[in-house]
């Protein structure tokens, strides 16, 4: 298989990340159904894209996108970086990207704003 671009600016892999890969569509199915069931929620920000990229379809998904929509409104959207830096006052994504520190940032949001939410519900 050839790649015309990783987008590593967005993805954080490299080619040689994938060089020796071996794995298929079917064993990334495998192992998502051994982490998650139905039942589960997905939480993520612009997280249509990872979906259709592993072709995943999933009924409870909490992206941070819908949460914290765009002043604009769709198709704009606010990244991940500015949500952060705005309601959790620090900064992510300095050293590049980290699927793993993007996918805390997410739950943080997801908290904070379910929090806020119950605030002003007092």
């Amino acid at each position: 298989m050839h790649f015309v671009s990783y987008w590593d600016r967005f993805s954080g892999v490299v080619e040689d990340d994938l060089k020796d890969t071996k794995t298929s569509i079917r064993d990334v199915h495998a192992t998502l159904l051994n982490l998650f069931s139905a039942d589960t929620v997905l939480i993520g920000h612009s997280f249509e894209h990872s979906l259709y990229a592993l072709k995943v379809i999933h009924t409870s998904v909490v992206d941070t996108t819908v949460m914290f929509p765009h002043r604009l409104g769709l198709p704009h959207k606010r990244s991940l970086k500015s949500l952060v830096a705005d309601y959790l006052r620090r900064i992510i994504q300095d050293d590049g990207h980290d699927s793993s520190e993007n996918a805390i940032a997410c739950m943080e949001l997801v908290l904070w704003k379910v929090k806020d939410d119950l605030k002003g519900k007092k």
